[in-house]
Order: C-alpha cells, then sequence, then structure tokens
C-alpha cells in the first residue's frame, strides 16, 4: 500500500512553480525520510500529502476509502512545537482536537490520561507548555497528535532543537509506532537520521534526485557506513 502523487505541480509563484508535473509513490506502514537543500521542497512536498497545501494540478492518491471524522488520516510535528499550541494547560492542549470531534467526555479524560502518561507529562497536566523545556514541548506537541490516532504522522526537522538524549527519546517512540503501522514521513537535514529510515526520497530544486531504500542510499553516498 502506498500514497501516490501523479502529475504534481505546485507553486507558491505561479511562474516559478516549485513542483511540475512531479510523479511519487510513497510506501505507507514505513519511516520515510525526505533530504535535501534548503528550498528543495521537502516542506512544501509533506504539507502537499498532508493537505495543508493543495495542488494547483495533478492528483494525490492514499490507500484508505473510508475517512473517519474520529481518527485524523495526518498527523503533523512542525519543526516548533509552539507553533501548535492553542491553549495554556497542557491537558487542554491535548483534549483539544478530541473535543473538535465530539469525542463523549468520559472516553476523552481516558484518552488524555493515557496519552500524557505516555509523554511522561501526566504530572504536569495543570502547567502552561510555557513552562515546559524544548523536550517536553516536542513530546506534548507529538501527544497532541497521536491522540487522534492519525495513519500518518509527518515530523518536519523534529530533532532541531532537541538535545542528543530527547532525541533518542523521539527515536524510540517513533519506532514503537512503526509497530502500530503508523506511517511516518520524516524530514530532516541531518545525515545520520537516515540509518534509521526504511526510505530515502531526496529532493533538489522541486525535484527527486534519488528515491530507494535507505540502506542502497547509505552505501552510495556514504560507505563508511555501509554494512
Amino acid at each position: 500500500m502506498s500514497i501516490k502523487l501523479f502529475d504534481v505541480s505546485f507553486g507558491y509563484n505561479s511562474n516559478s512553480p516549485l513542483f511540475s508535473r512531479l510523479n511519487l509513490t510513497i510506501p505507507t506502514c514505513r519511516w520515510v525520510t525526505i533530504i535535501g537543500d534548503c528550498g528543495s521542497g521537502k516542506t512544501t512536498l509533506a504539507k502537499l500529502i498532508a493537505g495543508i497545501l493543495t495542488p494547483e494540478s495533478g492528483d494525490i492518491i492514499f490507500p484508505w476509502d473510508n475517512v473517519n471524522s474520529y481518527k485524523p488520516e495526518f498527523g503533523y510535528l512542525f519543526q516548533n512545537p509552539e507553533d501548535q499550541f492553542v491553549h495554556f494547560n497542557i491537558e487542554r492542549e491535548i483534549a483539544f482536537s478530541l473535543e473538535n470531534v465530539g469525542l463523549a467526555p468520559d472516553e476523552m479524560f481516558s484518552r488524555v490520561e493515557e496519552s500524557l502518561r505516555r509523554a511522561n507529562l501526566w504530572n504536569r497536566r495543570n502547567d502552561s507548555p510555557n513552562n515546559l523545556s524544548g523536550g517536553e514541548k516536542q513530546r506534548l506537541a507529538l501527544a497532541g497528535m497521536l491522540i487522534t490516532e492519525p495513519k500518518v504522522l509527518i515530523l518536519d526537522e523534529p530533532t532541531s532543537f532537541l538535545d542528543v538524549i530527547t532525541q533518542t527519546e523521539l527515536y524510540k517512540i517513533t519506532k514503537e509506532l512503526l509497530d502500530e503501522k503508523v506511517s511516518i514521513i520524516w524530514i530532516t537535514q541531518e545525515p545520520n537520521e537516515i540509518y534509521m529510515s526504511d526510505y530515502v526520497i531526496e529532493l533538489n530544486g522541486g525535484e527527486v534526485s534519488y528515491y530507494g531504500e535507505s540502506a542502497d542510499y547509505i552505501c552510495k553516498y556514504y560507505p563508511e557506513g555501509c554494512l
């Protein structure tokens, strides 16, 4: 199963499109890393897939037919987690997505508690997100995405502001999500994060310059890391 882009075109300036008739297949239930230089189109591609942006032409086809309003298909974790916070209370922040879909209060409370415990933030539930460390904010934003049980989680350079210990925690959570059949699309400029993924999509000026398994990419461009 996969997400398929057919002849997708998009540009912020109509006279100079970033993508022109882009065709791409993205495997699901896998860790797919999108890499490339600044301005190559990584975030734009992710936002097109998530429906945050709309293609000017072409189609994006998903491997599911029924949309359940209680389970949004995509979760999008921005590079700066503070960009997604809407409440000054951690517990209310997590509950916000469930309130939007009208979940029953009892089930909502149960899922909020489970989500915050998984993020190791239950004891901070009455605090403000502003009082959290950078790593804790990232965990809160991630918990807010996961509580809706998305099919695909998109992470936009999620380790940019994290220390090594917190990065390791995020990698562990991501691998657990793969075991739960959540598809991961991970945007990065860090070569070491390619090693953990299954597939690599490299963009260069709005075009795909490499597409394939991560192991093949590593052997081609980082032979010292090839096993």
